[in-house]
């Protein structure tokens, strides 16, 4: 593979990749380090065999390599220390603030609080567009499994917006 089809691959494929590897570490610096290791494996070791869409091969790389850091020890010390540095903050960074006004819109957010399992199929069927069979043939797992983990996060979904309504916190 040369230079050329290698950035043509990442260009196509890139911000897909990162914004799936966000909706598993809630975290844009990571998830692009998450993808730009995935893009160098698949360079470097070229066991791509052709039994899926090349799309689908990188998709799956990268849930696992985003499940692989959410297991590992140094992801669980850099959440306890970002804690313990936020209780010690008194005035938020600009950054910070742009952070939680991003974070504000009400659907994004409860998206976001799902479980792992309910997150990755609500975002796969609504904002990648994926049907469930290719949810479940990305996932390796059954199409019903995806069906109904896709109702249970839907439920999920109105029980936590429907608190925020009530609560009065939809539109702050």
């Amino acid at each position: 593979m040369n230079a050329d089809e290698m950035r043509d691959l990442m260009g196509l494929y890139g911000d897909y990749l990162t914004r799936l590897s966000y909706v598993y570490v809630k975290n844009w610096t990571i998830a692009e380090d998450i993808v730009q290791d995935v893009f160098i494996k698949y360079f470097q070791t070229q066991q791509y065999k052709g039994q899926a869409s090349i799309k689908t091969y990188l998709a799956k790389m990268t849930i696992h390599k985003s499940c692989d850091h959410l297991r590992s020890i140094k992801n669980r010390l850099r959440i306890l220390e970002g804690l313990w540095k936020n209780k010690q903050q008194t005035i938020p960074s600009s950054e910070q603030e742009t952070l939680q006004k991003l974070e504000q819109h009400a659907i994004a957010k409860a998206v976001l609080e799902l479980p792992i399992k309910y997150r990755e199929a609500i975002v796969l069927f609504y904002y990648e567009e994926m049907t469930s069979f290719e949810i479940a043939t990305l996932l390796s797992i059954s199409e019903n499994t995806i069906k109904t983990r896709l109702r249970r996060g839907r439920d999920l979904l109105k029980t936590s917006l429907s608190e925020v309504q009530l609560g009065g916190d939809l539109y702050e």
